[in-house]
């Protein structure tokens, strides 16, 4: 069973965060899958070097590109404005977004 940041303490919690905010309750949007997810719900993997992964089991590419195209919800949006215009301000977990 995979380890999931919501699991670790707040301390370690830091070190792992894909987003400012530590929080899992933080939102982390992954472009290889499109999907939106809670910060917590990212898998831990210590075998990668930025040691968060995407939510989801079925991400369509492999753990290392996953794991590097996650990026902060809103940072994301910041980042591509014109084709996340349509986005909301806050996601729903699972759902997915294409640009």
């Amino acid at each position: 069973m995979p380890r999931r940041l919501r699991e670790l303490a707040q301390p370690e919690k830091a070190s792992h965060s894909v987003t400012e905010d530590t929080s899992d309750d933080a939102f982390v949007y992954c472009p290889s899958c499109g999907r939106a997810m809670h910060q917590g719900d990212c898998i831990i993997d210590d075998a990668l070097e930025e040691k968060l992964r995407c939510a989801y089991d079925d991400c369509i590419l492999d753990a290392n590109i996953a794991m590097h195209s996650l990026h902060a919800w809103d940072a994301y949006r910041e980042l591509y404005k014109e084709e996340t215009v349509d986005w909301p301000e806050v996601p729903i977990p699972g759902e997915c977004y294409k640009p």
